[in-house]
């Protein structure tokens, strides 16, 4: 949207002679129904008057540049993987610019519950002839083709750049967009591969090893589900003098394993460092 530049009717033009009346000390609005009882410093009706440089004067009126057409898009729905066609509203909720790694500029809008690509922008003198093209990953499955995305909430939202990020502020989840293989990746921060996963403990033996101490390392990232805990070799005093290495340990991590869907239980990974005991 933009000002229009449309010009008002010149009465300085008209011909006949005008009857005027003169206001002084304009009071504001009366809003009494019996409106020929208002005095003349008084209005009865202010639409589109706003009070600019110390005087009431007329809005600029606007018009419309472009219309943002429904979209049809697919989500998962639940952790079998069940999906579901949604209709996407036109309703504008933000606007940014971020820099991507490569220091390609890129324009992100959201609006209704997903977000887009604005690309070609002021080509002409209108600015018409943007186009929005919305973030979704398309995945053929059979004869079926789907636009499948993240839902964002649908109201104004916030986001933040930084290392060629774009962190986005939901409503719902903190997303994160970025730039990979030339193509964009939208993900809960959570489930990126570049956040952080803080080391909570080290240290930690084998139940029932010869040395047996924890120490706290990080402290637990709050922007993602994932913590590290930093094992040691399981071996043993076999007789009190030999030396003896098991080969399925158990360990006492700091917290339970409960992945947040049942697929992730596949990107738990324990890393196991050796350690001689004395």
């Amino acid at each position: 949207m933009r000002k229009t530049t449309y010009s008002h009717y010149d009465l300085g033009n008209y011909n006949k002679k005008l009857k005027t009346l003169a206001i002084a000390k304009f009071l504001g609005v009366d809003f009494n129904p019996a409106q020929l009882q208002v005095a003349d410093n008084h209005a009865v009706d202010m639409e589109n008057i706003i009070f600019e440089d110390r005087v009431n004067q007329k809005r600029r009126g606007w018009e419309q540049l472009a219309k943002i057409e429904p979209y049809h898009y697919h989500v998962v729905v639940d952790e079998l993987g069940t999906i579901e066609e949604r209709i996407n509203t036109t309703s504008f909720n933000a606007f940014w610019e971020f820099e991507d790694a490569e220091g390609q500029r890129h324009y992100i809008a959201h609006i209704g519950k997903l977000l887009y690509e604005v690309t070609n922008i002021g080509q002409d003198a209108t600015f018409l002839d943007f186009h929005l093209e919305p973030l979704v990953e398309t995945k053929v499955v059979g004869n079926n083709t789907y636009h499948l995305a993240i839902e964002l909430e649908d109201y104004k939202s916030f986001a933040q750049t930084g290392y060629g990020r774009l962190f986005i502020f939901g409503g719902n989840k903190l997303l994160v967009l970025k730039v990979k293989n030339g193509n964009f990746e939208l993900k809960e921060v959570e489930d990126d591969e570049d956040t952080y996963i803080p080391v909570t403990t080290i240290g930690i033996t084998e139940v029932d090893s010869a040395v047996n101490e924890q120490q706290i390392l990080d402290d637990v990232n709050l922007m993602t589900q994932w913590r590290r805990n930093k094992c040691v070799s399981g071996t043993y005093l076999d007789d009190g003098v030999s030396l003896r290495t098991t080969r399925f340990t158990d360990y006492q991590l700091d917290t339970s394993v409960k992945p947040k869907k049942p697929t992730d239980i596949n990107d738990i990974k324990i890393t196991i460092s050796s350690l001689k005991e004395i």
